[in-house]
């Protein structure tokens, strides 16, 4: 297909803040003249958060393109069905049922409307893929919560400082895993005498998870604070979170080009993330972290290594038009 060419409609009613990366995307590698929502090839389609689909087509051939962002690891049968190409963030291990499907890793929301633009495209598409959109008040907060997101230029390394540690995550009601490995992270970078630690987990609206309260925060941070203390940062961490998926965080941290401290991955990347090359894994234990401290801080050299790793992988295997290509190139 003739990228140069092509016009690409995305659906209408398309959840913006979780498609934004691939909006992105698209505009990257088509240019924005030639991308447009449209709800003629998405009448089937209902606004949610689990896929976002779009159509590239070029003198009569159409390529249908679904990216699932869901954090569970079902495959939907009616949009696998109906495209081309399906592309997977939270793709099981050895579970690959069609060859239409593809593992494209994490993302996260990105900014990509000025205030005009987003109040535009909100009004517009509500009304191109109205009877489509269940909750629309739903669908008018995802334009909202996508202005709130940094740009992803926004997201560029800097330099990290040699004892700054920050950390800030959320408490999940069912993720009991994911909650004591965040933990553990927290008491072991508070007791570890070579770093200066700050943050915690961030307080839930109704404070109805007790156990954590010792490590919680008394605010939650500005997105804005929250990126730059996190590009500060001489370490961060990372665990599967909800239904074991990718979360935003591994993509954030990778596009930061971060010295990472990871739980093992339970879903599939498009390449392999290595232990010792990309990040270091450890068991989530206060024990076993401190032990991936002591090799980080005791090794400059190993920490440049492993930030320069992880920005390569980004870059290569992650980024938004990485991930449009690869979706186009797959067949």
């Amino acid at each position: 297909m003739n990228l140069e060419e092509a016009r690409v409609y995305i659906d209408s009613s398309s959840d913006l803040l979780y498609s934004s990366y691939y909006i992105q995307g698209l505009y990257s590698v088509f240019g924005r003249q030639r991308v447009h929502y449209s709800s003629r090839y998405f009448k089937g389609f209902r606004h949610s958060n689990h896929f976002f689909a779009f159509v590239v087509v070029n003198k009569g051939e159409e390529r249908k393109v679904v990216v699932d962002f869901t954090d569970s690891k079902l495959i939907d049968d009616k949009a696998l069905g109906w495209c081309d190409v399906y592309g997977k963030i939270n793709l099981v291990f050895n579970s690959v049922s069609s060859d239409k499907i593809v593992a494209i890793g994490p993302s996260f929301g990105v900014k990509i409307y000025n205030l005009f633009e987003t109040l535009w495209y909100c009004g517009l598409n509500l009304i191109k893929a109205y009877n489509r959109i269940p909750n629309k008040r739903k669908f008018m907060s995802d334009y909202k919560a996508q202005f709130k997101r940094p740009k992803l230029e926004s997201y560029s390394p800097e330099p990290s400082h040699e004892r700054d540690v920050f950390f800030m995550a959320s408490i999940w009601k069912q993720e009991q895993a994911t909650n004591r490995y965040r933990a553990n992270f927290i008491k072991s970078c508070r007791s570890y005498p070579l770093i200066d630690f700050e943050g915690g987990f961030a307080p839930r609206r109704h404070n109805d998870v007790s156990g954590f309260e010792a490590l919680t925060t008394a605010s939650r941070v500005d997105m804005s604070v929250y990126l730059e203390r996190i590009k500060q940062s001489a370490v961060v961490f990372n665990t599967p979170a909800v239904k074991d998926c990718h979360g935003w965080k591994l993509a954030e941290y990778l596009c930061l080009g971060k010295a990472i401290i990871s739980t093992p991955l339970l879903r599939v990347m498009p390449k392999p993330l290595i232990d010792g090359v990309h990040f270091l894994i450890t068991d989530g234990s206060v024990s076993g972290i401190e032990n991936a401290l002591n090799t980080l801080f005791g090794s400059k050299a190993l920490r440049r290594s492993l930030e320069a790793s992880s920005l390569e992988y980004f870059n290569k295997e992650l980024a938004p038009e990485r991930v449009i290509k690869r979706l186009l190139n797959f067949n």
